[in-house]
């Protein structure tokens, strides 16, 4: 079972672990194009959110003015990772798309709070999983792998 998330170090290691999950997944979730193009957008993002996960505001949030205008300090940011958390681990439980699904959104939410605020972060990772989610939730009506 997945450790607590009790800080933004631990958040981008289960973002970092879930993309992982997903890329080993891919034969079943995606589609063969989308396959091939996110493989190779991972071995990119992974190691660069590895990286950043040692960035100082990360690390150091509270030092921070923009981080806690951002809400990603104190109270604000406790009940994002806890909300965040909670999914991480109904995925880890339960598993099935619908919480795979749930616990991306929540951390495209919180990417895209840091990814305003922390120099040299950007939006890559928050892009990176907005495109996944729109790939995980196309029209089941199409020929789609995870069609019920």
């Amino acid at each position: 079972m997945p450790e607590k998330i009790e800080n933004l170090q631990d958040f981008l290691m289960a973002i970092i672990g879930l993309l992982k999950f997903i890329d080993k997944s891919s034969p079943i979730l995606f589609r063969s194009n989308f396959r091939l193009n996110l493989s190779h957008s991972l071995e990119e993002a992974i190691p660069t959110l590895i990286r950043l996960k040692e960035h100082d505001y990360i690390q150091f949030p509270t030092d921070s003015p923009a981080m806690a205008e951002a809400g990603l300090t104190g109270s604000q940011l406790d009940l994002k990772l806890e909300s965040f958390e909670h999914s991480y681990l109904s995925f880890h439980e339960e598993g099935g798309l619908n919480h795979l699904v749930r616990v991306l959104k929540k951390g495209q939410i919180i990417l895209s709070s840091i990814g305003k605020v922390a120099p040299g972060f950007g939006s890559f990772a928050q892009e990176l999983i907005m495109f996944i989610i729109e790939e995980l939730s196309l029209d089941t009506t199409q020929d789609h792998p995870l069609d019920i």
